[in-house]
């Protein structure tokens, strides 16, 4: 088989995976009409905007990035027209602007494809990212508006912008750049603090002072759950760069600091907590959600009561927050299985292209987006079957909001544009 064969099965192969993501929305809108659920209007409108977006999708990896793997778009178009069905399930109000959203994420798609191909200019904006994170975090302090809690959105052309989900692609640049520049030093000791052997730490102040900058300023923010997720990327690619426990522990023992500052500065986090460790000490204010969410999830036993047929808008934040929770009591304990499944798919392929790779930035860049998509899926889904105490993040390409749906869809992009350039570059 020639390589022109092998790529034309590839691409042939993705799209006929696609043809479950679109099954998907096609059933998921029947579903909601034969339940009587009164669908938000325009709903012909939605779908048909969606299943061209991912048309959209499939042809623009075939013209910038064709020898791409093929099993990440099936798993990203899964998961994002899951999330239409849903949000137009939970809030149909906002299914119309969710669309739309994912129209603008075919864009960032596409514009991650062709970065993905120019590793070398990516790696050129390195600490320009870094300074780029903090300042957007910055930014956000001095004019952003406070929801829930947290001072975490700000008012561009009418429309709420969570800048959290655009520091995190800066942060994934900068950590990839600069452990390609450090990891090897860091990788090993070469300087005495007094008696204790450090590891390389001359390189650690960089990394350093832009993780405490990010930090600091989350936390100003008021946003912990970013700031978790922020130290669990950053705890994952620094053992992924050098092998060293210390490290992960010492990450560790940040996320666990963190945590306990948090409680004991902000009232919203103590609430959280609070609820989370006994959701019946007040059962109609602080534990209300969580009691909710846990209902729901036994509600929907193995297969679900049926989309559009149970009453997961009681949970507040449903369509954000506890959209999974949502997919557990209508489609069951097997619907939540295969967006775990979706995700579990991403992780893989998307470590395989890091394997891929012939450079080490490549590699690292690639690991984080794998990571950064998996690691915040694991926290979300987590905080819903409280197992840990719920963060205010979204489940990526699922849930309700405009920034982490274009930004995820641009990481995506551009971890499948990294798979064309090196399996290009090895043929």
């Amino acid at each position: 088989m020639n390589l022109q064969q092998a790529l034309s099965r590839e691409r042939a192969a993705e799209a006929a995976l696609l043809a479950g993501p679109l099954a998907l929305l096609l059933l998921g809108w029947r579903a909601l009409a034969a339940s009587g659920f009164e669908l938000p209007g325009g709903m012909v409108r939605i779908v048909a905007q969606a299943a061209l977006c991912l048309i959209a999708m499939h042809l623009a990896l075939r013209a910038l990035a064709p020898r791409a793997r093929p099993e990440v778009l099936p798993a990203v178009a899964l998961l994002a027209l899951l999330g239409v069905v849903f949000v137009a399930r939970l809030a149909p109000a906002s299914a119309a602007q969710q669309a739309n959203w994912l129209a603008l994420g075919v864009v960032a798609f596409a514009a991650g494809l062709a970065a993905g191909r120019m590793p070398a200019r990516l790696r050129a904006l390195t600490y320009t990212s870094g300074l780029a994170a903090v300042a957007v975090l910055v930014v956000t302090g001095l004019i952003g508006q406070t929801i829930n809690g947290a001072r975490l959105w700000v008012r561009i052309a009418g429309q709420s912008v969570q800048t959290t989900e655009f520091i995190k692609a800066f942060l994934i640049l900068f950590l990839a750049g600069y452990l390609a520049d450090a990891g090897g030093a860091l990788s090993r000791p070469v300087d005495r603090l007094a008696a204790a052997r450090v590891p390389g730490a001359a390189y650690v102040l960089p990394l350093a002072l832009v993780l405490a900058g990010a930090v600091a300023a989350l936390a100003l923010l008021r946003d912990l759950g970013s700031i978790a997720l922020l130290l669990l990327l950053a705890i994952a690619m620094l053992y992924l760069a050098t092998g060293r426990v210390r490290f992960a522990a010492a990450g560790l023992a940040m996320v666990l600091a963190t945590g306990i500052i948090g409680y004991a500065v902000f009232g919203h986090v103590q609430a959280r907590v609070d609820a989370w460790l006994d959701p019946r000490a007040d059962p109609a204010g602080s534990g209300y959600q969580s009691l909710q969410a846990t209902y729901a999830i036994n509600a929907g036993g193995v297969v679900g009561v049926g989309l559009g047929r149970g009453m997961p808008t009681v949970v507040p934040a449903a369509s954000t927050d506890y959209v999974f929770t949502a997919v557990a009591e209508e489609l069951g304990l097997a619907g939540a299985a295969g967006v775990v499944l979706a995700y579990a798919v991403l992780l893989h392929a998307g470590l395989r292209i890091a394997a891929e790779q012939s450079g080490t930035y490549e590699r690292y860049l690639a690991a984080a987006i794998a990571l950064l998509i998996a690691i915040q899926a694991a926290v979300i889904i987590a905080g819903n079957l409280r197992l840990i105490p719920t963060t205010g993040i979204t489940l990526p390409f699922v849930s309700y909001g405009g920034s982490s749906l274009v930004v995820n869809l641009g990481l995506a992009g551009l971890l499948l544009g990294l798979s064309h350039t090196a399996r290009a570059g090895r043929r």
